[in-house]
């Protein structure tokens, strides 16, 4: 469908946004490396202050609406450039804005004032440069208010058993998502690791399936995939769901009918590669089309993105920038079951 100029020019300030995500990062990264601030800090003018204010809450995924000019009770100054009042969703720890905004001055001389009224609940926060007060805001926490932005969750494909430092490197990302495994003796062998790692994974059938204990050839009797499909249920019987490639032969053929009644009849979900996204990407741009992907999931959208463990690995450092945007990133065994329900 295709995108109105409006919701193109959203999309376009999106973009911009993780861009400064990435550059805040870096500076996460050297307050983490150092315990001190630099020295000679300079200090900052008051619109230069308001810039940086309204980046952090922009890096949180704030709408502008949210952030409202108001003049402050006891709140006055020569040098005071702007005060406001600022509403807050549920979800957005205020703590965690006077963070951002901690890191995005690290390098300047400003002094972040913050005054609780409760536990873990900053009303009002004063920002101060050369000793003097130039930015004031309330901050107010609002049920209402919700960052409206999609669903996304990963299936991680062509895992590479032969390289177990990759394979380690996976299996421990904090991040959520499910691993495709394809049937076959490595798979099997993989298993425990998997769940070591308190990770899930969907089974794959497609073509590839060569052995012969789980071979589903499309020449095959019924009475062999039967055979063939008795094993694969029994040896990964805790997959999420089942997958097949509607690219293949084998989806192709008319054993695909009586291979998905017979997984029908014990239960097992089992959804098309076509109900998923990709990123068709080679090594130079991976993070160029995740991206791109990024900017076409609408705010209504629950997206699963199937990529490769290489397309992953790659990625998976651009996560933490979106969800905090507001983008959420759940299992897709979460997004294939609501589907499910819908059906």
């Amino acid at each position: 469908m295709t995108q109105n100029p409006v919701y193109k020019k959203i999309l376009i300030i999106l973009f911009a946004i993780v861009i400064l995500l990435l550059v805040a990062n870096i500076v996460v990264t050297k307050i983490s490396d150092k315990d001190e601030q630099p020295k000679n800090r300079a200090s900052l003018s008051g619109i230069e202050i308001d810039g940086l204010f309204h980046t952090a809450l922009k890096n949180y995924g704030f709408a502008d609406s949210w952030i409202v000019k108001k003049k402050l009770k006891k709140i006055s100054g020569d040098s005071l450039f702007a005060t406001y009042s600022v509403s807050v969703p549920k979800d957005v720890p205020i703590q965690m804005l006077i963070l951002e905004m901690k890191n995005l001055f690290w390098e300047n001389d400003v002094t972040i004032d913050a005054e609780e009224t409760s536990t873990n609940k900053i009303s009002l926060l004063k920002l101060v440069s050369g000793n003097k007060l130039k930015l004031a805001a309330e901050f107010t926490y609002n049920e209402e208010l919700k960052r409206e932005f999609g669903v996304i969750s990963f299936l991680v494909s062509d895992l590479p058993f032969d390289d177990e430092d990759v394979l380690i490197e996976l299996f421990k990302t904090p991040e959520l998502y499910y691993a495709v495994f394809i049937p076959s003796a490595e798979s099997k062998k993989q298993l425990n690791a998997l769940t070591k790692s308190e990770k899930r994974y969907a089974v794959l059938l497609n073509d590839d399936i060569t052995e012969l204990d789980y071979k589903l050839s499309s020449n095959f009797s019924e009475d062999r995939i039967l055979r063939s499909l008795k094993e694969i249920v029994t040896v990964f019987y805790s997959a999420a769901f089942f997958i097949v490639d509607e690219k293949s032969d084998l989806y192709e053929s008319k054993n695909y009918a009586f291979i998905q009644t017979q997984l029908n009849k014990r239960g097992i979900v089992l959804v098309s590669t076509n109900k998923f996204s990709t990123l068709n990407s080679n090594s130079l741009n991976v993070d160029s089309k995740f991206q791109d992907f990024m900017l076409s999931v609408n705010k209504t959208d629950e997206k699963i993105l199937l990529v490769t463990a290489d397309e992953y690995l790659s990625i998976v450092k651009l996560v933490p920038s979106y969800r905090k945007i507001g983008y959420k990133f759940i299992y897709p065994g979460d997004i294939i079951i609501k589907r499910q329900a819908l059906e």
